[in-house]
């Protein structure tokens, strides 16, 4: 079973004017993980950027150093 939304919840809910102790808990519970961070999963091979490559050619010269 997945969780409402808030806006469902409210929809569902009504007035905030006569929520009950219990339904701001809930309400504030489903505000929080809304903003839940998962662990970072890596991007597949094919969506990483091409290596950047130098602008300018090898020409051969080292400077002096």
């Amino acid at each position: 079973m997945t969780s409402p939304t808030p806006a469902q919840f409210r929809a569902v809910h009504g007035d905030m004017g006569r929520w009950q102790a219990i339904d701001f808990e809930i309400y504030e519970h489903l505000v929080e993980n809304q903003y839940v961070v998962g662990p970072k999963i890596p991007p597949e091979p094919a969506d990483r950027p091409a290596p950047r490559q130098d602008p300018r050619p090898p020409t051969g010269f080292r400077p002096a150093g």
